[in-house]
């Protein structure tokens, strides 16, 4: 909730302040990644150029549309958005010289990914997003812009970022040996705590556990498979998850070892742990190892594309400003309206 509001203020305050004005493809040279940008008559442009139009009026007072533009270049939005300009610039130019660039599959690709992080993929989820995104006077379109705009820029930072990495040979060999060097198996499991329980509820927590494996063993999807028994009390609640574990991961657990002696599609369980409960797990997938010399590039590449953190950008910005001189004005955004705080 937190970050759909978040966007949803980000998307108004671009409207209302440089989206309206157009998006700089000119300077960015990212023209290409933008269809969902096309197509704007020079009667709407013109349309949405920042004006004296008054948006309110408190008795003989008024706010225009000039004012809130200022107000929110000048006090929200303005410092951040120029500072971002400013770095989207540098790392072009280091595409550039790097000979980077990224194709529109990818900026589709990546936009879809977040719309339906952000909206829901179901049709319900989809249906109250829209609902909530119109009480703020926002279509989906809208927030199909400001991803964008935001993507495209974003995929050329992680591609420079990622050509700029120097990956030890050390942190290949780990994550070799986390992933190919030992057998792995991806796990479902249920945990069936008893903590406080008396007798008998022991006994049916037990029972419980026999019964869900049977119901795990035709087929059901490990989210569907709990119910709780009625008049059970709420802290002994399953834990469901899973994973990919290699059989070094259970050395101090040798009770699950049979994990790695069952077929795939087996349920094992109910396995009792001492001063704990009952364990069930589910075998989904087997892979085998692979030698370090077979999936180093892979691995490699891996690494290179992992997200690219905060430090990382700047420290990368920081080298490329060592070569290409940047000058800000000292005051960007002159308010052309100045008016007391108390008048509002």
């Amino acid at each position: 909730m937190k970050e759909f509001s978040l966007l949803i203020f980000t998307v108004t305050v671009l409207f209302l302040t440089v989206g309206c004005e157009g998006v700089p493809r000119e300077r960015t040279g990212l023209d290409s990644y933008y269809p969902a940008l096309d197509g704007a008559t020079e009667a709407e442009r013109d349309h949405q150029q920042p004006s004296d139009r008054v948006l309110a009026r408190i008795g003989d007072d008024t706010i225009t549309e000039s004012e809130l533009r200022d107000r929110i270049l000048d006090r929200y939005y303005g410092a951040r958005a120029l500072n971002g300009l400013v770095r989207e610039s540098l790392f072009i130019s280091e595409a550039g010289s790097l000979g980077l660039s990224i194709e529109a599959e990818e900026v589709v690709a990546r936009v879809e990914q977040e719309m339906d992080q952000i909206l829901g993929r179901s049709f319900d989820e989809r249906r109250v997003s829209r609902l909530r995104l119109e009480e703020q006077g926002l279509l989906e379109s809208d927030l199909r812009r400001e991803i964008v705009l935001e993507v495209g820029p974003a995929l050329l930072i992680q591609k420079v970022i990622s050509a700029h990495r120097q990956i030890e040979e050390e942190q290949i060999l780990d994550l070799w040996r986390a992933s190919w060097k030992e057998p792995r198996r991806l796990i479902e499991h249920i945990a069936f705590p008893m903590g406080d329980a008396d007798s008998e509820e022991r006994q049916i927590i037990e029972r419980w556990a026999q019964q869900t494996v049977k119901v795990l063993e035709l087929g059901t999807p490990l989210q569907n498979a709990v119910e709780k028994p009625v008049g059970l009390r709420s802290s002994f609640t399953p834990k469901v998850g899973g994973g990919w574990i290699r059989e070094s991961d259970l050395a101090g657990s040798p009770i699950f070892f049979e994990v790695f002696q069952v077929e795939v599609g087996e349920v094992l369980g109910p396995i009792h742990e001492d001063n704990f409960g009952w364990h069930l797990f589910r075998v989904v997938e087997t892979r085998s190892t692979r030698s370090y010399s077979e999936v180093r590039e892979e691995l490699l590449q891996e690494l290179r594309n992992q997200p690219a953190t905060d430090a990382e950008i700047l420290a990368v910005e920081q080298r490329i400003r060592r070569r290409i001189p940047v000058y800000i004005e000292t005051n960007p955004f002159p308010s052309k309206v100045k008016r007391p705080e108390g008048d509002r």
